[in-house]
Order: C-alpha cells, then structure tokens, then sequence
C-alpha cells in the first residue's frame, strides 16, 4: 500500500489506518497526517526488526533506497581505525583489498575471547584479517600497510541500514519489504492512536498485530540464506 493516496483510498496506509480506527475516510482531523506520519515511523522500524531477528545471516535491505547496501572508502597507511557510515544499521561484511587488488574478506573479531593484551594483538602493520566494532569506529587488525593492501578505495563494507522513513509530505512511496506485510504500518498507527484512548478496539488491534508478526517471522525466516534477494516495489523510487 502507498503512504497516502487520496484517489485510491483502498491502497492508502494511511486511510486504512483510519478505517482501522472506525473513522471516516473523509476525517483527516481526528487523526492528522502529522501524528499518523510519527506512528507510521515507529511501526516501520519496529517492523524492520522484526524482519532482522527473523533473517539471521539472510540479506535484507529497504528497497526504497536507489543504491545498494555497500560502501567504499580510502584505507590510511598506519591507521587501524575508521569511522563507520552514520545509516549503516548492521554490519554484514567486510573486504579489504590487497597489493595485487584482489578483494580479501576481513573476520570479526571477538576481544572477549583473546587471552593477551589488546596492545600486543598484531602490533605490526600488514593485511588485515580481523575487525573489532568500537562504538562507532571499525577497528582493523593488524594495521593496513601500503606494501601489502591496495589503500585507494580499499576498504569495503556491506551493510544494512535505517529504514528510508515517511515524510508528511509523501504520497505514492511505499515500505520496502513485501506487500503481504504493509498492513503493519497502518495497525502500528492505528495502535498508537487508539491506546491512550483505552477504546475497546485496542485488543482487536493487538491481535491482528501479533498474527502479522507470527506471519513475516515465517516468510523471512524461511528464506534460502544463500539466495541475495532484495524485495523491489513495483517502480523505482528516486530520492
């Protein structure tokens, strides 16, 4: 369903959020585009979550994005430390490239489990094999060196981001996971607006909610983990 179409009313979250609620489709002050934009949000994130928890290693992306999940970046001859991009939501991947410019996949490493001191871990520079994640910062082990790793665009991470959120403003843009689960949104919304209320639709709500939830853990969950799928909406969106 689109975010808000006021022609085609039957495939408009947010006019299904408002029948949802007993409302007319007519009433855009009970419930306005601005508070339903908010709770919209919410119940996308929480939605992508859901999604995340059910895919395990499987590949999941907002397909409202134009551009695919990876980024590229110089690596600095002597620094093992690298801010990590601001969208990036989960790390999937991470490939360095060596002197001959072949890609070479890079292991997260777990700090907890190494018996010496951090200081002494790979105190020499050379191709990176591991990586720690610190707060923002992507700790590389040991320290790129220009003798054994190509450092110009050298450094590339596969990652999984934020939710492409809705704006107040946005008509025809839809969530970018499948359409079976749209419906999410418009009862997270609907949820929203009706439990400060306490009115006796809030349990219907809950229900419909918790069926849905049940049915993408078992969609997502039963994907081939070996299949790179991105879920495309039926036209491209540009931002």
């Amino acid at each position: 369903m689109q975010f808000f179409n006021s022609t085609n009313k039957e495939n408009s979250l947010y006019h299904d959020c408002l029948a949802l609620l007993g409302l007319s489709s007519s009433d855009v002050t009970s419930y306005s585009i601005a508070d339903f934009t908010r709770s919209a949000n919410e119940a996308y994130k929480l939605t992508n979550q859901i999604i995340w928890q059910s895919t395990g290693e499987w590949e999941f992306d907002d397909s409202n994005y134009e551009t695919l999940p990876v980024a590229t970046r110089d690596m600095v001859a002597n620094q093992k430390d690298y801010l990590l991009p601001s969208y990036a939501q989960k790390i999937d991947r991470l490939e360095v490239m060596d002197n001959s410019e072949d890609w070479q996949v890079v292991i997260p490493f777990d700090k907890a489990m190494e018996k010496d001191a951090m200081t002494e871990l790979y105190s020499s520079t050379g191709l990176p094999k591991y990586y720690d994640l610190v707060g923002d910062s992507l700790i590389l082990y040991p320290t790129p060196d220009a003798t054994y790793c190509t450092l110009t665009a050298g450094l590339k991470l596969y990652f999984s981001r934020e939710i492409d959120e809705f704006a107040v403003d946005d008509t025809t843009k839809e969530p970018g996971f499948n359409s079976d689960f749209h419906r999410m949104i418009s009862l997270g919304a609907a949820l929203d607006w009706a439990a400060p209320k306490g009115l006796n639709l809030m349990g219907g709500l809950q229900n419909q909610i918790k069926d849905m939830k049940e049915n993408i853990k078992k969609f997502y969950g039963s994907r081939d983990r070996d299949l790179k799928v991105r879920i495309i909406p039926p036209y491209k969106l540009y931002k």
